[in-house]
C-alpha cells in the first residue's frame, strides 16, 4: 500500500474524507471492527485508554489523547483531540496520525473533526441496529449538536420510524435541527422542550448532550425501550440501572473515565467493581455472536456507547487506502533527515 513514503505522508482533510467515505461502507467497517473486537484479540488500546491535558475551563482548551493498534491491518493510530468551550458547545480540532506497524513510519495525517462526529454517530446507529426493537417507531433524541446531525439518515435506514422527538438545551436549536434533518428523512420531526415528555413511550432514546445534570431519570423508560448514552457527562441517573434488564458498554475502562459510569463512581453512588458486575457484555461480543443481542420486545436495554479508537482507526485506514488508489489528498514531507 503506497500511502506513506518514508519521510512523506498523505494528508486528508474533511472534504477528502467526505468523498472517500459513505454511510453503508462506514457501517460495514464499524460492524466488522466491533465483531473482530468481540471474537479475538484483534487490537490493543493505549494504556491508559485516554490521557487528558489543559485547564479545560470556560475559556481554556482541554486536550485528550487516545491510541489504538489494529493487528489485522498492521496500523496504529494516535488521536489528539483539542476542544475549547464556546457558548454551549466547543470549538474542536481533532487530528489522527496513522502509522505503519511494519516500518514504524507515519502513513497519514487526518483532520478528524468531521470523521470523529461521523464515526461516533454511526457507532450509535450500529448499537441501535442490534439492541433496539426492529419495529421501533418513536425516537427521543436528547441533544442536537454536530454529532446528532450525523445520525440521519443512517438511523432511519434501519427502521420504519413514525416520529423523532428532539430536545436541545435551547428550544430554538431543537427547532432548527428538526428543520434541517426533516429535509433528509421521512419520519415526522418534533422539537420539544421537556426531556421527560420526549422519553415517554419512546422506543429508542439517544443522549448526546453536554448536560450539567442527568436528562434521563428513573421511571421514564417504557417496556422494550433502548437507551443509548453517548455523552461525556452524567446523562442518566444511577437509579435507572436498577430498572433495566440488560446493561451493555463498548469499552468499560474508558467508560470509567468519562460519562455516566465515571460520574456515578465519583459521586459515591457505586464503585467500579459493583458497576462492572452489572455489565452484561460489550458491543463487540454481541456483534460477534458471543452473547445475545435483544431477545424480546419487552427488554429494557441500556448501553453506554462512547466510541472506541479502533473504529476511528479502521475508518481512517480504509480512507487512506482508497485515497492512495484514487490519488486523493496531499503528499507532504515531515522529516528532513540527511
Amino acid at each position: 500500500m503506497n500511502i506513506g513514503q518514508g519521510s512523506k505522508i498523505r494528508v486528508l482533510r474533511e472534504a477528502d474524507l467526505r468523498k472517500l467515505l459513505d454511510v453503508p461502507t462506514a457501517i460495514e467497517i464499524i460492524e466488522r471492527t466491533y465483531k473482530e473486537y468481540g471474537l479475538n484479540e484483534s487490537h490493543t488500546l493505549s494504556n491508559p485508554p485516554a490521557l487528558y491535558g489543559g485547564k479545560g475551563g470556560l475559556n481554556d482548551a482541554r486536550y485528550k489523547v487516545k491510541g489504538a493498534t489494529l493487528f489485522n491491518e498492521n496500523v496504529t493510530g494516535i488521536r489528539l483531540i483539542s476542544d475549547l468551550p464556546v457558548g454551549l458547545g466547543f470549538e474542536s480540532y481533532h487530528l489522527l496520525l496513522v502509522y505503519d506497524d511494519k516500518s514504524a513510519a507515519p502513513l497519514g495525517l487526518l483532520d478528524e473533526t468531521w470523521l470523529h462526529r461521523f464515526r461516533t454517530a454511526l457507532t450509535g446507529v450500529v448499537a441501535c441496529k442490534y439492541l433496539a426493537k426492529s419495529n421501533s417507531k418513536i425516537v427521543a433524541l436528547l441533544g442536537a449538536g454536530e454529532i446528532a446531525k450525523q445520525l440521519f439518515p443512517a438511523l432511519e435506514a434501519n427502521f420504519n420510524f413514525q416520529e423523532i422527538r428532539v430536545v436541545a438545551r435551547r428550544y430554538e436549536n431543537a427547532k432548527r435541527f428538526c428543520k434541517i434533518i426533516g429535509e433528509r428523512i421521512t419520519a415526522e420531526m418534533k422539537a420539544l422542550e421537556n426531556a421527560k415528555v420526549a422519553v415517554k413511550d419512546a422506543d429508542i432514546i439517544i443522549t448526546l448532550t453536554l448536560a450539567d445534570k442527568p436528562v434521563v431519570g428513573p421511571g421514564l423508560l417504557s417496556s422494550g425501550s433502548f437507551l443509548c448514552s453517548m455523552g461525556e457527562t452524567e446523562e442518566v441517573e444511577f437509579e435507572v440501572l436498577s430498572e433495566i434488564d440488560r446493561f451493555i458498554v463498548d469499552e468499560f475502562e474508558y467508560a470509567t473515565s468519562l460519562g455516566d459510569i465515571s460520574q456515578w463512581i465519583k459521586s459515591g453512588s457505586t464503585t467500579r467493581d459493583k458497576v462492572k458486575k452489572k455489565v452484561n457484555g460489550h458491543i463487540g461480543q454481541i456483534i460477534g455472536g458471543l452473547i445475545p443481542g435483544r431477545q424480546n420486545d419487552t427488554e429494557r436495554i441500556f448501553a453506554i456507547i462512547q466510541g472506541m479508537a479502533i473504529c476511528d482507526l479502521a475508518l481512517a485506514n480504509y480512507a487512506l487506502r482508497k485515497a492512495s488508489e484514487e490519488g486523493v489528498g496531499e503528499i507532504i514531507s515531515i522529516f528532513n533527515r540527511v
